[in-house]
């Protein structure tokens, strides 16, 4: 479908978020690699990096296109939303077209778009993607050819396959980080209207070669709708070394070495501190609270609520290491219940092992329903305890500053005087933002520090610091007690 100079009144776009949820748009501006369209969002029904299903262009009374789309902008104007989308699976404006002049001009329209899109990307972006192309083409080749002379495929002792993939690794990882920083040096440069042209061009020359790694695979196509999901995270806590080959697990150890997963796994033992020194505080501070009224230890409960909790990972180190976890009362918010179920099948069983008086209550939530329960009346006993504790770990990097704002502004209010929110999101520094957004649309809304304090300034007394890596920004909000 080539670009529409003007865009009818006729033109629309429909589509489905990840929970399922159908909504429709305004079209606005469309090409062959992204579409941008107006919605009205009063309650977060979309947000950065999530897939959108049976997403519909409709022109006139032809639909052109019928697939996935990932979103990749988002700009708020009040209760409309601009939402910016690559456009994942093929063009269906050629359905039931036969010869003649419409077909004709169809082709015309795909060869000016190619050229058009084509004389869009810059020198220096070409030279830098084709740089890292040929290089990883050549490995490829050559490893094929080493595995063959090696027997690696017929070997059966893991332990010498791992020491050769790592020996090899140990040469090439220098050259292959080089080429990367290249490439995302000269993405900096790229214009944001320019965007999508240099995407679709980085997509279709590194594609090939790098979705051999297991977790680049995941993290583009998005199985479960967004990206950052509980396998993602499992790939990030263990050995790095998954493929089918040698070629695969060097792309995939690449892939993990990059700021963004490295800064994921100090993030779970920051998290994992974070639950252990507010369980001390609120113990010391029951225990002086019933001291001497006779009550006995049943009050000595730590109450946290968990919003998008994921694998919850955190939560299992706590446990297995500090005996106050036994005190703990979780509640674990999530929207997806795959993401729950696997917590039910794998996190509880293990924590309830080690800790039997732990408690974990799982609930399947998602920020749009909380949103709009807030709004709407009849839902006030949803969140009425009072928790010590109410944090929320990577969802804030795929939202909008209103809607973290409006979010820190309910979790205030959930938590207990003399409690905490905690809240985190991925800084401006980290040194992948081309590599996740350009080649895995994987995009996040990076935050300074100054950035989180100022989403909700009037609440609590608030600090904001950043972690080792320079990666993860975390913002406490401690309510004063009463």
């Amino acid at each position: 479908m080539a670009k529409k100079k003007n865009i009818t009144i006729s033109s629309h776009v429909s589509f489905k978020n990840s929970q399922g949820v159908a909504a429709e748009g305004s079209l606005v501006r469309l090409s062959r690699q992204a579409v941008v369209f107006e919605v009205y969002n009063p309650y977060s029904i979309v947000q950065l990096s999530e897939v959108l299903t049976e997403l519909t262009i409709h022109q006139g009374d032809r639909a052109t296109y019928n697939g996935r789309a990932v979103i990749t902008g988002l700009l708020n104007t009040g209760l409309i939303l601009i939402v910016s989308a690559s456009l994942v699976d093929p063009w269906s404006d050629l359905n039931n077209l036969g010869p003649g002049h419409l077909l004709r001009s169809f082709v015309r329209d795909f060869v000016q778009d190619w050229e058009d899109a084509n004389a869009r990307v810059g020198a220096p972006f070409r030279l830098a993607v084709t740089s890292l192309r040929n290089y990883l083409q050549e490995l490829r080749r050559w490893l094929e050819h080493w595995e063959t002379e090696a027997s690696i495929s017929a070997e059966s002792d893991v332990n010498r396959v791992l020491d050769f993939v790592q020996d090899v690794d140990q040469e090439i990882a220098p050259r292959f980080a080089e080429l990367n920083g290249e490439f995302e040096r000269v993405s900096r440069e790229v214009s944001r209207r320019d965007l999508p042209f240099h995407r679709a061009f980085a997509q279709r020359e590194l594609h090939p070669l790098l979705m051999a790694s297991p977790f680049m695979n995941r993290a583009f196509n998005k199985p479960l709708g967004y990206a950052g999901d509980y396998e993602m995270v499992r790939m990030m806590l263990t050995e790095p070394w998954e493929g089918a080959n040698t070629f695969a697990k060097l792309v995939n150890a690449s892939a993990l070495r990059h700021d963004a997963p490295a800064a994921h796994r100090n993030r779970i033992e920051m998290l994992h501190n974070a639950l252990a020194r507010e369980a001390y505080r609120v113990l010391a501070l029951r225990q002086r609270e019933q001291s001497g009224d006779g009550r006995g230890a049943n009050r000595l409960r730590v109450r946290v609520l968990n919003i998008g909790c994921g694998p919850a990972v955190e939560i299992d180190r706590f446990a297995k290491s500090d005996p106050a976890s036994a005190h703990m009362d979780f509640r674990l918010v999530d929207f997806n219940d795959e993401t729950l179920q696997f917590v039910q099948r794998h996190l509880i069983p293990e924590v309830k092992r080690v800790r039997p008086e732990i408690e974990i209550a799982t609930e399947q939530r998602s920020v749009h329903e909380i949103l709009k329960m807030s709004h709407e009346g009849g839902h006030e006993g949803a969140f009425a305890t009072q928790y010590d504790v109410v944090y929320c770990a990577g969802l804030f990097d795929y939202l909008r500053d209103a809607t973290c704002g409006y979010l820190l502004e309910l979790f205030y209010s959930w938590v207990a005087p003399g409690g905490m929110v905690l809240v985190t999101n991925v800084t401006p520094s980290h040194s992948s933002v081309a590599m996740m957004g350009m080649v895995l649309d994987w995009n996040l809304e990076l935050r300074t520090m100054d950035d989180m304090r100022a989403l909700a300034p009037d609440i609590g007394e608030q600090n904001a610091y950043v972690d080792a890596t320079g990666v993860n920004v975390f913002l406490e909000i401690r309510k004063p007690a009463s």
